[in-house]
């Protein structure tokens, strides 16, 4: 059953949820303490992206932190640190 709404959306029910999928952009979880990845990053907001994704990921015991890398201005590295 549906409805139509402002704008031309339709509001819906019955629909099943998709179940979530986990984009695995970065090897956080393969990373093993005192490892790193390097991201060159194309602009402020892919590091910001990376930082945020290094946030979420410091769960379980894990923790990771990001540098940018000496002498550069778009490469960042990340380590997991415990």
């Amino acid at each position: 059953m549906s409805d139509q709404v402002e704008g031309g959306l339709e509001i819906m029910q019955g629909v099943p949820i998709p179940h979530r999928t986990e984009r695995r952009t970065y090897p956080f979880r393969e990373l093993e303490v005192d490892e790193c990845f390097i991201v060159e990053c194309d602009d402020m907001k892919h590091e910001s992206s990376v930082r945020s994704s290094a946030t979420r990921y410091n769960v379980d015991g894990r923790k990771y932190i990001v540098r940018r890398m000496p002498n550069t201005e778009q490469t960042v590295g990340v380590w997991r640190i415990s």
